[in-house]
């Protein structure tokens, strides 16, 4: 049976009257044909059905989520964000609970539901993440953040997270249901999350069977003492930055940084919590409106004066305060002031319902942030903006992760905002500027970029003295023989990794066949050590760093492989969380290996308040071999340049936020009802200045789907429109200054309207739907 895509073309021969049935039984053509025929493929996916007179064929219509643009760049990000999803969805993706096995795209019901909002164009498999934590959901209504394997024993999470029952273990301990005991986003996530399912799949009674644990889900939120405020009226939470799940120093209880405890935990409310939960709310009743259940204007009115009272709360007028105090006492010197920076679930809030007033205030805040970003920024697309200068560390270094650094999260919800808000143009251009920083990086995007990359700071060095006994250049004295040595490493002075080392003839060799002990004079304050060396051997101890001092102290580090030091066989650099303390300095040739590399490393003083009289090394009790080249002080503390790349959530979570922005936002298709039966198509092509493009956007789950080509230029506009469902209601982004003289729907006349730039008018499917509009000449 031939394939065939929507809008292709099909010709045919016959005598008679030709009839086209589409995978639904909908006669979408009709006509008297005498010899050869044509027409435009539409309608349902499925096997079709063609008759002529007594004559009958089949052909199979199948679609995919796809766009073909002019130039394709568009279609390269789309490939790009599908492809980096697909690169973390696809191990360890289910589990067995309670006879029944349940499959996710990641194992974190947050990250699964944000990660659906790009996938329902592309995978089939969608119900059964929402059944896992619906089946489990707690008897008090809350329900569980993620679930991993575990071994038999208990183990510290266990430990961390029995107070207030946020862990529970597998009847056969092999696997464990855990709720991280600050956040507070994840009930209203699981109604998002069958809201999502439902409109892919079309599946109602599927829904109504999500019902029962929405509703007690958005009960929980409401009357459990930790997740709401009685003094605020809202939701709330420990103070972290803005939905992470790690609090600031000095309210962590029992130094833990996701632990809460009722009458110590000094709550707040995040905003973000609160538009979510609203969000819920309206998508929990038009469920309810759907399935004829009583409540919906009940959970209507709840979220009306939900967000009444986070504007008096929360809203600064521009943006939303990511965290007010539930006790208005409570203040914390963090470094920033708090009401001025923007934070991440302000682009969410675009898209949750706000109103178009709030919106396009906090579009227009990031369109300003976009004219100061500091240096090396890759983007306005913030975690949060300014960083906070003092209570957050290691996962929150400045620049870093949940703290000031780049992700397309923002991005791809601040691109969906600003479409719908009248910022078409800067929609447009944040989808185009994704483009290029996808093709930066591998042709994938990362889950979160280093928000600045500050000049490097002013540094005085001194390379150390230091007497070698190895030629590292040859095979003697070298441990590894027959060509595998470091032969084009060069001697002198030279500049690695941005610091400069004396490089003599010979290594400093520590180890058992080599010194035991040597040490480098310094008689001098210094606030860092550089060491340019390299390790063999299966330990992953170098050995020990000693800082002597000239008031006779001392302070011992140990140099740990991965940490401080490489090997020599084609080094690479691990992933790190914050700046780095290593580089590779160095990279050649030898008759073994394509390349062999040399690291540096930096070694901040412990005590730079002290004068520095040497530098001691000792060699490894284990098996390990550790050469030295060079040695190297610095009055300034370590520096390397940090990774463009940050760390944190899975790549796939932005990823599928700018997926969302993509199709409903530029390639318009928003679906109106379920499984696309009714769609509203505001294709916006010209923001983005391409005149020609062809688009599919598939539900796998439903095979519902809308797929229409465009063409605009200056005589008017072309659009082919056809798809599964019945009705499409268009509003087309017109290009600027071409006023319409004329709306045609197969060649006929149709009532149409202009609207803030948009071309208004509705079409009944299945289609193939050809419109014409045309402009009125200037």
């Amino acid at each position: 049976m031939k394939l065939f895509a929507p809008l292709d073309l099909y010709r045919g021969f016959g005598v008679g009257l030709l009839t086209v049935a589409d995978g639904a039984g909908r006669i979408y053509h009709r006509a008297s044909v005498s010899g050869e025929f044509d027409f435009l493929i539409g309608g349902a996916l499925g096997v079709h059905i063609v008759r002529v007179g007594e004559v009958e064929t089949r052909f199979r219509l199948h679609a995919e989520t796809k766009i073909e643009d002019e130039g394709g760049r568009f279609g390269e990000l789309l490939t790009m964000l599908h492809y980096t999803v697909l690169s973390e969805t696809g191990e360890d993706n289910s589990v067995l609970w309670n006879g029944k096995i349940y499959r996710f795209f990641i194992r974190w019901l947050r990250d699964h539901v944000h990660v659906l909002k790009g996938m329902k164009y592309f995978a089939s498999d969608l119900k059964s993440a929402i059944e896992l934590y619906r089946d489990s959901q707690r008897e008090d209504g809350m329900i569980w953040d993620n679930v991993y394997p575990r071994t038999e024993d208990p183990n510290y999470w266990e430990v961390r997270f029995a107070e207030g029952g946020y862990y529970r273990a597998f009847d056969d301990k092999r696997f464990e249901f855990k709720r991280i005991p600050v956040e507070n986003d994840v009930e209203y996530l699981f109604v998002e999350g069958i809201y999502s399912t439902w409109k892919a799949t079309g599946d109602d009674d599927w829904m109504r069977s999500c019902l029962d644990a929405a509703r007690r889900a958005l009960e929980y939120s409401v009357t459990s003492e930790v997740r709401f405020s009685q003094t605020l009226g809202l939701l709330k939470r420990g103070y972290t930055i803005d939905t992470w799940d790690f609090q600031v120093e000095g309210d962590r209880i029992e130094g833990d940084i996701m632990r809460i405890r009722p009458g110590e935990t000094r709550f707040g409310a995040m905003f973000g919590d609160t538009t979510g939960y609203i969000a819920a709310c309206r998508q929990l009743a038009e469920m309810l409106d759907r399935s004829g259940l009583e409540g919906a204007d009940a959970y209507r009115l709840r979220a009306d004066g939900l967000e009444r009272r986070l504007e008096e709360v929360s809203w600064r007028g521009t943006h939303f305060q990511h965290h007010v105090p539930e006790d208005p006492s409570v203040h914390r010197d963090l470094g920033v002031d708090e009401t001025a920076q923007i934070s991440l679930s302000n682009a969410y809030s675009l898209n949750r319902g706000i109103g178009k007033e709030k919106a396009q205030s906090i579009v227009h805040s990031y369109r300003m942030l976009k004219e100061e970003l500091p240096e090396g920024s890759p983007g306005e697309w913030y975690t949060i903006y300014p960083p906070f200068e003092r209570g957050f560390g290691g996962f929150s270094d400045r620049w870093q992760y949940m703290n000031a650094s780049v992700t397309p999260i923002v991005a791809g919800e601040l691109a969906h905002g600003a479409f719908e808000n009248g910022f078409e143009t800067y929609g447009a251009d944040i989808l185009d500027r994704l483009i290029d920083l996808g093709r930066r990086h591998g042709n994938r995007f990362h889950c979160s970029y280093t928000g600045a990359h500050p000049s490097p700071p002013v540094r005085q060095f001194r390379c150390l003295e230091m007497v070698g006994q190895v030629d590292v250049h040859s095979s003697r004295g070298w441990p590894l023989k027959n060509g595998n040595d470091l032969r084009e490493l060069p001697k002198g002075e030279h500049t690695f990794a941005g610091v400069p080392f004396s490089l003599g003839d010979l290594a400093v060799g520590l180890g058992e066949i080599y010194l035991n002990t040597c040490e480098f004079p310094v008689h001098a304050f210094a606030r860092s050590l550089y060491l340019f060396h390299t390790l063999t051997g299966p330990s992953d101890i170098a050995g020990t760093l000693i800082w002597r001092y000239e008031d006779g102290s001392e302070v011992r580090q140990y140099v740990q492989r991965g940490r401080d030091v490489l090997g020599f066989w084609m080094p690479e650099l691990p992933r790190v969380h914050g700046a780095p303390r290593l580089a590779i300095g160095w990279k050649g040739a030898n008759e073994v290996l394509p390349y062999v590399g040399v690291s540096v490393a930096g070694f901040d003083n412990p005590h730079p308040e002290r004068e520095v009289r040497s530098i001691r090394l000792v060699a490894s009790a284990e098996p390990a071999s550790w050469f030295v080249m060079g040695a190297t002080v610095s009055d300034s503390p370590t520096y390397f340049p940090v990774s463009p790349i940050s760390f944190g959530i899975p790549d796939g979570w932005g990823a599928s936020a700018v997926i969302y922005a993509l199709i409903e936002g530029l390639a318009g298709v928003v679906d109106a009802d379920v499984a696309f039966r009714r769609v509203r198509l505001s294709p916006r092509w010209s923001a983005a200045s391409v005149s020609s493009v062809s688009v599919s956007v598939v539900y796998p789950a439903s095979s519902g789907y809308v797929a229409y080509r465009y063409l605009a230029d200056e005589g008017g506009l072309e659009m082919t429109v056809t798809g599964s469902g019945d009705e499409v209601a268009c509003a087309v982004l017109m290009p600027s200054g071409w006023p319409v003289a004329s709306v045609t729907v197969d060649g006929a006349d149709v009532g149409w309207s202009v609207a803030e730039g948009y071309l208004c008018f509705d079409l009944s499917l299945p289609g193939p739907v050809v419109v014409r509009a045309k402009w009125e000449s200037l």
